[in-house]
């Protein structure tokens, strides 16, 4: 049997931008059903649906404003009808801009972001809202949300450096909150593009890949500054190939997959400080419900205190380390030196001919190496790095601090010889297993194609 519900009783339902059938009628008497991008609650007596792709289902509202949608709540799978009629349209504001924020952000990770744009929103007055089916048990009672937040923020109290923080937070997303892939992406502003510095889970093979802004989930939360939520990622794949394989696009249109196998919604969270882009944390799940509902707003509060804890965890910039002796010489008789080579062009290092790490945090990887060779030391201080100008660093704190994460995380994923450890606050010891021996190319071309898969 059919039961009315209030439309209040099912807001965490329409928080996260299901896409959702939509049943129109033409003065004739056409039906005509279409899939909409999202259907967005407004407030106890409206909801807002997606103008986009399909405009010429949509026209015929203006004429017949009477409707229908199909909502189905994530977690229990319960279907919910609502009786709709049109009132306007409307192409700003700050529900438009959180649902375009959340649309190009999913159009530009599928590849389909000059195809699938939001035009407007089309505002319904909610008629009535009837559940239609149940399935399977009664939904469970919505645990406290602040008990796991509670326990993030101990977590985040203990940390004491940047990269403890970074670390921490990205585990916490996964013991306490369940999300098996979890990314940090920090802000390079030399190039100009999002470097992922920290993972967990699944995604610790990923630490050093770069996002350009504007680009995918998480280069349009970037850009927006907006949380960007998609809570099913099965149905916005299928709107995204039924949009790509209509659209002149000048030839077919390549949808990548998620970077979790079998995930069904993802999340990509901006930190903000002020005005400041201190990162972005990106994250998938398999489970149903993991970016919807109350857990949106979990995510909010995740994001700004992920953002102040890293902020606050920067060494100062006058943070005083003191020098380490100069290493020992190596006895004769020794194993063949480490080839480092060193290409100008990108900054890019290999070892024995295998790829490193460029940019950035080559340009530091390069100078201790040079220091090396030159005087024997094999300690460094965040001090001494921060000031140095070659290495072309931003200002700001956290650069050094995301740049040096990045690289200590490239050298511990592969086993090349060399290694930079933490001994102390704001002090770092090169490890090198053998002599190096340092080559210099003075190129002008990209050596991107050596080492595209791990940028």
């Amino acid at each position: 049997m059919n039961d009315v519900v209030d439309l209040e009783s099912i807001r965490d339902c329409l928080r996260a931008g299901h896409p959702a059938p939509l049943a129109t009628c033409a003065p004739d008497g056409t039906p005509h059903i279409s899939y909409i991008s999202q259907v967005h609650y407004l407030d106890s007596e409206r909801v807002a649906t997606s103008r986009q792709s399909f405009n010429r289902a949509l026209s015929t509202l203006a004429l017949v404003p009477f409707s229908q949608a199909l909502i189905v709540c994530p977690g229990a799978g319960e279907q919910f009808r609502l009786d709709l009629r049109y009132l306007h349209t409307v192409t700003d504001g700050d529900a438009f801009e959180a649902m375009r924020t959340n649309l190009d952000g999913i159009a530009s990770q599928m590849g389909i972001g000059s195809v699938f744009r939001l035009r407007g929103l089309d505002v319904h007055r909610v008629l009535r809202c009837t559940r239609v089916r149940r399935e399977g048990p009664d939904p469970a009672v919505t645990p406290d949300p602040l008990a796991p937040i509670e326990q993030f923020a101990h977590r985040l109290e203990r940390c004491t450096g940047y990269e403890e923080t970074a670390q921490e937070v990205l585990d916490a997303l996964e013991d306490i909150f369940g999300f098996p892939y979890a990314l940090l992406f920090a802000p390079d502003a030399r190039s100009g593009r999002l470097v992922a510095t920290a993972g967990a889970g699944e995604a610790r093979s990923d630490v050093g890949a770069e996002v350009e802004i504007g680009d995918g989930l998480v280069g349009m939360a970037a850009r927006r500054r907006r949380l960007i939520v998609t809570a099913n990622l099965a149905r916005s794949r299928a709107m995204a190939e039924t949009v790509s394989s209509s659209a002149d696009a000048g030839g077919r249109i390549d949808i990548p997959p998620a970077a979790l196998a079998g995930a069904r919604n993802a999340a990509a969270i901006p930190l903000i400080v002020g005005e400041e882009l201190v990162g972005v944390v990106y994250l998938e799940s398999s489970e149903p419900g993991a970016v919807s509902g109350p857990a949106e707003s979990l995510l909010h509060i995740i994001g700004a205190h992920t953002a102040t804890a890293m902020r606050a965890r920067v060494l100062p910039a006058g943070q005083a380390a003191r020098n380490a002796p100069a290493a020992p010489v190596a006895p004769h008789g020794c194993p063949p030196p480490l080839e480092f080579v060193y290409y100008q062009a990108d900054d890019t290092v290999l070892c024995d001919s295998e790829y490193i790490v460029k940019g950035a945090p080559g340009r530091i990887l390069w100078a201790m190496l040079n220091s090396h060779a030159g005087s024997g030391r094999t300690e460094f201080s965040n001090r001494e790095l921060r000031l140095d100008e070659s290495l072309g660093l931003p200002a700001g704190n956290d650069n050094l601090e995301a740049r040096l994460l990045v690289l200590r995380r490239r050298l511990a994923s592969i086993d090349c010889g060399v290694t930079l450890e933490r001994v102390g606050r704001g002090r770092l010891e090169l490890r090198l297993e053998r002599a190096a021996k340092l080559t210099v190319v003075r190129t002008t071309g990209p050596m991107r194609s050596a080492h595209a898969s791990d940028s």
